[in-house]
Parts: C-alpha cells; structure tokens; sequence
C-alpha cells in the first residue's frame, strides 16, 4: 500500500489555523466560516447531486508534501507544504477520517496541498476505498506532471468531486501569480486528458487577469464545448495577508 508524504499543521501556517481545527497531524476546514467566504465547492457538490452521512461544509483535510509553483499569496505557507512530513498508508488515513468523524462530522475527505496531483497516479488506491457516503475531494492545476488517463478514469465515482485550479489565463498573469512560466503544452495536454476521462470537475479562477479572463473563457468553450464552464467562480486571493 502507498506510502503517503503527509504536511502537519507546523511553522508559520499555525498562525492561521485556529486551535480547535487542528486535527493531530490533520486539519478541519469549515467552509461556511465567517458568512461563507469564497469557497463555493458545497454548492457545486449539492448542485452535481453529491451527499453525505457528515457535514458538506466541512471538510478532513490532508495536506501533502510539495508543490511544483510558488504562489506569493499562498496561504499553507513554504511551512506547510516543504516543512517535515509523515508517512501515512491508505488505510492509515482512511483511519485519521474515521476519528475525525468521530469528534466533529466532516463529510468531506479534502486531499490537499501544495499540489496533491503530484500523486495523482496513487490517487486511485484511496479513492477507492473511501466509503460512498464520505464525498471525496481533491485539486488540480494541469501543470504538476503529466496526467494518466487510465488513472484519471479511475478517480471518477459518484462521490467525487475535483477543483482544477486556473491560476492565470495569459503567461504574464500566470508568471505572476505563480512565480513559474507558463507550461503550455503540459497545461493544454493534461486539460485534454481531463476531459477525456470524463473527470467530474469544476474551475476556479485565482486572481486572474480581468481583461483577458473573457478571452480565455471563449478559448476553453472553443476547445471542449459550453460545459466546462459550468460551476466556474473567481478567487481573489493574491493580496492575502492573513500572515502580517
């Protein structure tokens, strides 16, 4: 069974975690925090006819080691996402849910990070054995490493749901935003593969750039039809300073 390199709340990310959301090596989002914030996924989820036994605004996150940008706005911090990690099994976490369940009712499993699609090729293992009432959830942001198709089609259960993350929609706007350069053959390549593995996704904009965002909408409708639009939103964190 995969070994899974697991982040614990640590370093400067603790000053933006409440206490009582720390989860031992886990964490608790509650999405509905603070009137609702930015976060639509319990909405989208209800609207694609997701359920669970547990609470759908909130969320078991496991927060995984590593990330392939370095995004200045973000908020899991270096700390969180290059600082010390465990090793966790399938299992293992499957078990971390369990107890969690226990104390506070997520109904959401969230595999974070960083970029979790790092691991997207092991991601079927635990897929598959999160129980059909718990809503399995994850991100991707089409530029971590080339995508499996084979694996892709085996992440699509019915109580799945993936946030593919769009984080500019010209090289300039992702440069900025990332602190990479745009990879344009992998990020178009991987976009494909999603589709064609029929992966149940939706898109976030982060900070993108609002005099091109029409532009790149009409793009992707172009390319893979009126449909991948549906449930898109924008997020506008490039200017968080939780951490000051």
């Amino acid at each position: 069974m995969y070994e899974w390199k697991v982040c614990p709340i640590q370093g400067r990310q603790l000053k933006d975690v409440r206490q009582e959301d720390v989860f031992g090596n886990f964490r608790f989002c509650d999405t509905y925090r603070g009137g609702g914030g930015y976060d639509k996924f319990p909405e989208i989820a209800r609207r694609r006819g997701l359920t669970c036994r547990g609470d759908i605004g909130l969320q078991f996150v496991v927060q995984l080691y590593g990330c392939n940008l370095a995004c200045p706005y973000c908020y899991v911090t270096e700390d969180g996402i290059r600082g010390k990690f465990e090793k966790y099994t399938s299992n293992q976490l499957l078990g971390a849910y369990g107890r969690a369940f226990i104390a506070r009712q997520p109904g959401v499993f969230h595999l974070m990070g960083g970029a979790p699609a790092l691991y997207h090729r092991t991601w079927p293992e635990l897929v598959n054995i999160i129980p059909e009432d718990v809503i399995f959830h994850s991100d991707l942001m089409l530029t971590e490493r080339k995508y499996d198709i084979n694996d892709l089609f085996k992440c699509n259960k019915r109580n799945t749901l993936y946030a593919v993350n769009i984080k500019g929609v010209t090289p300039e706007n992702y440069l900025r935003n990332t602190g990479r350069e745009f990879p344009k053959k992998k990020f178009w390549s991987n976009f494909y593969r999603l589709i064609t593995a029929r992966t149940p996704f939706y898109l976030t904009f982060t900070n993108p750039d609002k005099d091109h965002l029409e532009e790149f909408k009409d793009d992707l409708v172009r390319r893979f039809g009126d449909d991948v639009l549906n449930d898109h939103f924008v997020i506008d964190l490039i200017n968080y300073e939780a951490l000051k």
